[in-house]
């Protein structure tokens, strides 16, 4: 959650005004609202699906990005550690990450570290 914190306002102001993911103070009905705004100023649309994006993730690519906005050595070694911390499964065998996927359903989901 400290990293969360430290690092959210910088990210914010990065973000496009048109993102709404698991962004601090936006929603799903705001998102619907600027669909509704903007289908009445452009004819064209812009339809992404990130289905099994977060499970592929590439952990090079992910700290190449993080590495160009975030400076200090102290956050970039948690993350590093968030990314390649095993995986505790069900049959109790701990599974290695293998270079990609990131953590999800917590405070350091990866929609709390994206990048633009």
């Amino acid at each position: 959650m400290v990293i969360k914190e430290y690092l959210e306002p910088r990210f914010e102001k990065i973000f496009s005004r048109n993102s709404y993911g698991y962004r601090p103070n936006k929603c799903a009905h705001q998102a619907l609202e600027s669909v509704r705004s903007n289908c009445r100023k452009f004819d064209w649309v812009i339809d992404l699906d990130i289905k099994g994006f977060f499970d592929n993730i590439n952990h090079d690519k992910l700290m190449l990005a993080i590495e160009s906005h975030v400076p200090e050595n102290w956050a970039k070694m948690y993350i590093r550690r968030w990314l390649s911390t095993p995986i505790l499964l069900k049959t109790e065998v701990l599974e290695e990450k293998q270079g990609k996927g990131t953590p999800q359903g917590g405070v350091v989901s990866p929609f709390r570290l994206q990048v633009v």
